[in-house]
């Protein structure tokens, strides 16, 4: 509410500043009241932003011209285009004069403003501010959180291997996220159906050559040694999740053949560096459990992915994580869709 108070009265110097000068452009330099209200709340705007700047949001301060672009282009777009049609509803339909109008609609759009600048503008500075390295490895506590879900979710699955399940026609992505003890654990889990594929091809394809199939989310992948039944895989994976952040990645695999139509296979990340230099803490840990069953008409294959980050801040947690969600159920589309056409194609050609 404090903040909401210091945006109001900003709000109202730079209404003073609106009005006079929709008055001396209307009265002195008899313009219409069109441009003299695009001008007049233009002013206002940069008034705005600058005491926003160093009062209202100073808490969320990172210097530079593209928060005020930001600024000009969502609340300046906003006011413009808000006041304008009001102005065209209270003046040209009501027949309200322009500078009793524009009161009206200046009122109108002030909350519009202010949420407009607090959930994107300075919000989007602070995820700036957030999103500086952290520290360099998470606590001995988070560790210990992390360890006791992947034991739990490990028990889990192999509880349910045998399980039936139905042969999915489309990809299904749904997660939920965890905070523990300084951080965040996401589980994302999905399924895809691989019509005319066979189990063997399915291992075989996925064994040799072993890399991960192209994607959007992985730059190069290489295999680094191979076991009977394991794989040390590099991976240059790229995650989008309020910021880009490249890693270098390597991972420890293992397939087994559980039943003549069932295998599972087990990918444990064993090193996680972000390129650049400096940990921001967005990706800790990485744990992904594949499941592949041979079923009438292909193959069914479910993904259940475990990540560890650090936690996310109280006053970001609103903004950040329905972002930070919709990337992670993306990234895990992206994943099962690619690999689907790979084999799938592979498939054709195998036949």
């Amino acid at each position: 509410m404090i903040r909401f108070g210091t945006f109001v009265a900003v709000g109202w110097l730079g209404f003073a500043i609106q009005l006079t000068a929709l008055a001396a452009l209307i009265s002195i330099a008899h313009w219409p009241w069109l441009p003299a209200t695009i001008v007049a709340v233009e002013l206002a705007v940069v008034h705005n932003f600058l005491w926003h700047e160093r009062v209202t949001w100073r808490d969320r301060r990172v210097p530079g011209f593209k928060r005020f672009a930001r600024f000009n282009v969502a609340t300046g777009i906003t006011s413009i285009v808000g006041n304008v049609a009001l102005m065209a509803m209270f003046v040209g339909g009501m027949g309200l004069p322009p500078v009793a109008a524009n009161v009206l609609a200046v009122g109108t759009m002030s909350v519009v403003n202010f949420f407009v600048a607090d959930r994107w503008v300075f919000a989007a500075a602070l995820i700036c501010v957030c999103a500086t390295p952290a520290a360099a490895a998470p606590q001995p506590e988070t560790l210990n959180a992390w360890n006791r879900y992947v034991a739990e979710t490990e028990a889990r699955l192999e509880a349910t291997i045998s399980s039936p399940r139905s042969a999915a026609q489309n990809v299904r992505a749904e997660g939920e996220s965890v905070g523990v003890a300084s951080g965040t654990i996401s589980r994302w889990r999905g399924s895809i159906f691989v019509p005319g594929a066979r189990l063997e091809q399915v291992l075989n394809r996925l064994q040799y050559p072993g890399t991960a199939p192209p994607q959007e989310d992985v730059v190069s992948s290489r295999v680094l040694a191979r076991g009977q039944d394991s794989l040390r895989v590099f991976i240059r994976l790229v995650r989008h999740a309020i910021v880009t952040v490249t890693y270098d990645t390597e991972h420890e695999m293992t397939f087994r053949r559980r039943t003549p139509t069932i295998a599972t296979a087990r990918s444990v990340a064993t090193r996680i560096d972000e390129v650049g230099g400096g940990d921001r803490g967005f990706l800790w840990r990485l744990n992904s459990y594949w499941r592949y069953e041979q079923v009438a008409g292909g193959v069914r294959i479910d993904l259940e992915s475990l990540t560890l980050s650090r936690d996310m801040p109280a006053l970001l947690r609103p903004i950040a994580s329905p972002i930070v969600s919709r990337i992670a159920r993306e990234s895990t589309v992206r994943t099962l869709e690619a690999l689907g056409a790979y084999l799938q194609a592979t498939s054709t050609h195998d036949s």
